[in-house]
């Protein structure tokens, strides 16, 4: 998409995301399914390691949100093709005595892509791999200052991390920085979502040299991880502010009310089922409403609301013309 509608002729970076069903073609393992759902971000236009920093922090920031724990935060730097050429002649150097001893399809590997061998999880395979030459060993000047960066960016705002030599990627378009988000106990793998840095992507797709970088979570495999870690959904207002009215002319008024509060960017809703203001308030507490804006015919003629804060169990009269940075203030306070 971004080569198709040339969103590189518009000024830079590109912040895109998408979301939507993905088929997997191998054979599926615990923890997998054939069709998955994915959510996804990405960046395109900038190679600075800020960048690379700030989509790991914008992932790290959705797990803990979630309430997710126990996780742990693996990068890498894979380098450019000039430190990978150094990289996979050390490697097939150091492996060439112990290919024999590799697993049939890292044999296979070893000539094709030796660097997927460091990433196998078969114990002849890591045992025989023990002690090769690193990514990060064999990074020229340039992409050991970018991995420098980006390690000092996510020291910067306290996010801990492994440096996992292991974590590798088997495409070349990829470089740089790789990252991984690991979290216990969810099937074959432990990996809830990863990306990095593919700087050879969109010229290889037929667009104009471009730096990118982005990450990818599978939402099946949060949602198991929620589930075995007893995670529920973080509770929040399904409405910021629910209007109950009594009468013809109030709902009239708190008609217009809740078109004024939405317009303030606030989740509001009202009845259209003419219930009674004791059924109206239950049911504003079924969707954990913040605040009840309480009208009738009486505080219409005097030109006031009763608002009643539906956590705190209290409520005030607010003149209607004050009604809507009355509410905008109070949802102020609460981020504080």
């Amino acid at each position: 998409a971004y080569v198709e509608h040339k969103l590189y002729a518009q000024p830079q970076p590109t912040k895109v995301y998408y979301l939507g069903p993905m088929f997997r073609y191998a054979n599926v393992q615990a923890g997998r399914d054939r069709q998955v759902h994915q959510f996804g971000a990405e960046v395109f236009g900038s190679s600075d390691p800020a960048v690379d920093a700030e989509v790991i922090a914008m992932a790290m920031d959705f797990y803990h949100r979630l309430g997710l724990k126990d996780l742990e935060l693996h990068i890498n730097s894979v380098g450019c093709p000039a430190c990978r050429s150094v990289h996979r002649e050390e490697l097939h150097k150091f492996l060439e005595s112990r290919a024999d001893k590799l697993c049939k399809l890292c044999q296979g590997r070893f000539e094709r892509n030796p660097l997927r061998i460091l990433d196998c999880k078969e114990e002849a395979c890591r045992d025989a791999s023990l002690g090769a030459p690193t990514t990060t060993t064999c990074l020229c000047p340039e992409c050991a200052g970018h991995f420098r960066r980006v390690k000092s960016y996510l020291d910067s705002v306290g996010i801990k991390y492994i440096v996992n030599d292991r974590l590798v990627r088997g495409l070349d378009y990829y470089t740089n920085t790789a990252f991984e988000i690991m979290a216990p106990d969810i099937g074959a793998q432990s990996s809830i979502g990863g990306g990095g840095r593919y700087n050879g992507l969109i010229e290889q797709v037929g667009g104009p040299s471009t730096p990118g970088i982005g990450y990818a979570l599978g939402l099946e495999r949060v949602l198991a991880t929620m589930e075995r870690q007893g995670v529920q959904f973080p509770g929040g207002h399904q409405f910021d502010v629910f209007i109950a009215a009594l009468g013809d002319a109030a709902k009239e008024r708190a008609f217009t009310i809740l078109n004024d509060l939405r317009q303030a960017g606030l989740a509001a809703e009202m009845d259209y089922m003419g219930r009674s203001l004791r059924a109206q308030m239950k049911y504003a507490g079924k969707f954990d409403t913040g605040y009840t804006v309480i009208i009738g015919d009486e505080e219409l003629n005097r030109g006031v609301a009763v608002l009643r804060d539906m956590a705190a169990g209290t409520q005030e009269e607010v003149a209607l013309d004050n009604l809507r940075e009355m509410i905008l203030t109070k949802k102020q306070e609460e981020k504080k």
